[in-house]
């Protein structure tokens, strides 16, 4: 018999009538006379901290009670939140957690005391379970970005319920280092008690619940939404900085539940690319494959991961994506990739997966794939929303498929109610490492009924992340101006330096120790060029590699994250930064390198935009053009000055600039996807027949 037989979500439980109508009127025009102008989040702050000390705290709850009851009048709004916020704040600093919520409240604005009442009366009349709904009324209300909205309840159900059904014994720990308002933590809590409470099952301990999250409020939802279910937890708060910048927890954990966020820089300076990568240094760019490779780092024998992530992340032709998705199929880590529906998130359309990872020790060399694309309805709003029976059906069907429980074939399976392939590693390598389950699943009728194909939904998906980090980053440097102190950073004192004083300058390697013949595209160190030196950047250099063996011994000629490479020969144009992944990369003979000196006060990007500057390459140009050929020596180039301000104006300086690039890049990125929709788009519309996918396309178009 299988192992799992039997095992379920729980029951399929629908919200109470009377709870959604009461949810209803506390989120309507009642909402908006209490919680003054753009306070919606605070507005849910209360509601939950009112269900909140009902359920754990009655004597608390009474207290809030009497004052709403009492008279004569007058009666204060003011006091009444800052009763709620005190209360809530003391239950919050037993349980260990941030206590902040009375300076939360006090940011609300209620018109009448009379208003503020029906709150409370209206919460008491809620039933227990009613936490959820007020987590999903705001979401369809605020239109939240990715790293803001909460997972959808069902998703979260799906994600415990795999994680606790592949490993051999129920978890006694459970992390989510990005855990928004604590959703997929509480589903871990929900599954484990489901289990506890089916017939013959064990009494078996409810796991420990850690987490992280960047936002004060969010910690104290997820705070509050977890004591709700009685289960211990300690969440804390990670305001800057990326989960791998910092050992937390200390001890490793049995299952890693999380939804981070998409396309997000590796850190406030996007410079450099920091952690231990056993799979391969994510891009800088994004920390799309950061988030799987951590949450394996914190695993304990045994132990399953489930994580969100987008669908592009599984095919991105990105090299350094490529290479970690190849690392991480032939070390056998990654166990099923179930594809998600759209429309399930309520601020992107964009359709995601989930990746169930495993413990190395448990490798295999297959992925189960399984789409549920086809799953869901849409509602009023255009929300695609899962049922239970949906939820059960991708459980039952991974449950069907595992290894040593379903059939050599398991496609074939009845037990499989959703489209299904399980891929062996050699079918992996045929098809470039894609761990996008639409690149190993024939469509199903669902789908051809009016999904969109494949090259479609992956040009939109890219459409819809850009614009919405586009439209981050706009918000992030909307102020920028007005926040830097101009004035200050003008008036800087300056001082004087060359860059012989500033950097170790290095010149690349003779044509005797890297000839042409050295060279070729099936080496494996890149080798840089003046060409690859683009926008600040260095580029891949694909058609440029030498052996392993040969770059050893050029130690002294290979580039650094942080290293800033010049033209040394050729057409002298702007300098580059080494990134992060380019580390071990070869200079060739016509480059040359700066190495920022530790005890030099210079930070290297900054460094980087006054070299790029016009009358800097201009300087440049003037010392090659000396020569017969434009050649520029290391004690020329070691004699070019620059200004330099204090040590944290410079970096002041170099943020800013930073961001500002990035912004120029995704909207360029963004341009570049639009032009690539258009030209499908037109394909289209201009062939035979004008199928409901193409009208759907034409009206993401025009929105």
């Amino acid at each position: 018999m299988p192992k799992h037989t039997g095992l379920t979500l729980g029951p399929g439980e629908r919200p109470d009538p009377r709870d959604s109508e009461i949810v209803r009127e506390l989120m309507g025009p009642l909402a908006e006379r209490v919680r003054g102008a753009n306070q919606t989040v605070t507005y849910l702050s209360l509601l939950a901290a009112l269900l909140f000390l009902r359920e754990t705290r009655p004597g608390c709850w009474q207290k809030v009670q009497a004052y709403v009851m009492a008279s004569p009048e007058p009666q204060s709004s003011i006091s009444l939140l800052k009763l709620v916020g005190s209360e809530t704040d003391a239950a919050l600093r037993r349980m260990g957690s941030l206590p902040e919520m009375q300076d939360v409240l006090a940011r609300l604005e209620p018109r009448r005391f009379q208003d503020l009442a029906q709150v409370v009366r209206l919460v008491g009349a809620l039933g227990p379970h009613a936490f959820q709904l007020f987590i999903e009324d705001y979401e369809e209300r605020a239109q939240l970005r990715s790293r803001e909205f909460f997972t959808p309840l069902p998703v979260a159900r799906l994600m415990a319920a795999l994680g606790r059904a592949a490993r051999k014994s129920p978890p006694s720990s459970v992390y989510d280092p990005y855990c928004r308002g604590g959703e997929l933590l509480g589903a871990a809590a929900d599954t484990a008690m489901w289990a506890r409470g089916r017939p013959g099952a064990t009494d078996a301990p409810l796991p420990r619940l850690l987490g992280q999250t960047p936002k004060r409020v969010t910690l104290s939802l997820a705070c509050m939404g977890l004591a709700l279910r009685r289960v211990p937890f300690a969440v804390q708060l990670k305001p800057s900085g990326r989960p791998w910048e910092e050992k937390w927890p200390q001890e490793l954990v049995d299952l890693v539940l999380t939804n981070p966020p998409f396309n997000m820089k590796d850190t406030s300076q996007e410079t450099t690319r920091t952690g231990h990568w056993p799979y391969g240094a994510p891009p800088v760019g994004n920390d799309n494959l950061a988030y799987p490779q951590y949450a394996l780092s914190v695993l304990a024998e045994g132990g399953r991961a489930a994580v969100v992530m987008p669908n592009k992340a599984g095919n991105s032709g990105n090299a350094a994506e490529r290479a970690i998705r190849q690392a991480l199929v032939e070390q056998g880590v990654v166990e099923c990739v179930v594809a998600l529906p759209d429309k399930l998130f309520s601020g992107t359309p964009v359709p995601v997966c989930v990746w169930l990872l495993r413990h190395p020790a448990d490798a295999d060399d297959h992925v189960l794939f399984l789409d549920a694309r086809g799953l869901g309805v849409i509602r009023r709003g255009g929300r695609r929303v899962l049922a239970h029976d949906d939820v059960q059906a991708v459980l039952d069907s991974y449950l069907a498929l595992s290894p040593g429980v379903g059939p050599a074939r398991p496609h074939e399976s009845p037990l499989a109610t959703v489209p299904s392939a399980r891929v062996d590693n050699e079918e992996l390598r045929r098809k470039d490492y894609s761990l996008n389950p639409i690149d190993h699943i024939g469509r199903s009728s669902a789908l051809d009924s009016g999904t969109a194909g494949m090259a479609e939904v992956e040009v939109w998906d890219e459409v819809s992340l850009l614009r919405e980090r586009c439209a981050d980053l706009d918000e992030r440097t909307a102020g920028l101006r007005a926040e830097l102190k101009t004035d200050r950073v003008r008036q800087a004192p300056r001082r004087r330096a060359t860059l012989a004083a500033l950097c170790e300058i290095q010149t690349g390697p003779s044509h005797g120790l890297l000839a042409p013949r050295d060279r070729t595209p099936h080496g494996v160190v890149p080798v840089v060029f003046p060409k690859h030196l683009r926008d600040g950047r260095v580029t891949d250099s694909a058609d440029e590699r030498v052996s392993l063996e040969l770059a050893e011994r050029l130690t002294r000629y290979r580039l650094a994250a942080g290293d800033i490479v010049c033209v040394r020969s050729g057409a002298m144009g702007p300098p580059a930064m080494v990134g992060a992944d380019q580390t071990g990369w070869l200079m060739s003979s016509n480059v040359i390198r700066l190495r920022c000196l530790q005890d030099a006060e210079v930070v290297p990007y900054y460094l980087l935009a006054v070299l790029s500057r016009p009358d800097a390459v201009n300087w440049v140009r003037d010392r090659a053009a000396a020569t017969a050929a434009p050649f520029i020596t290391k004690n020329a180039l070691g004699r070019q000055e620059v200004l330099l301000p204090p040590l944290d104006v410079q970096q002041e300086i170099a943020d800013l600039l930073m961001l500002l690039g990035a912004r120029s890049d995704a909207h360029r990125e963004l341009a570049a996807a639009i032009t690539h929709a258009r030209a499908l788009l037109l394909d289209q519309l201009t062939s035979a027949s004008s199928s409901p996918s193409s009208r759907d396309s034409e009206r993401k178009l025009r929105s």
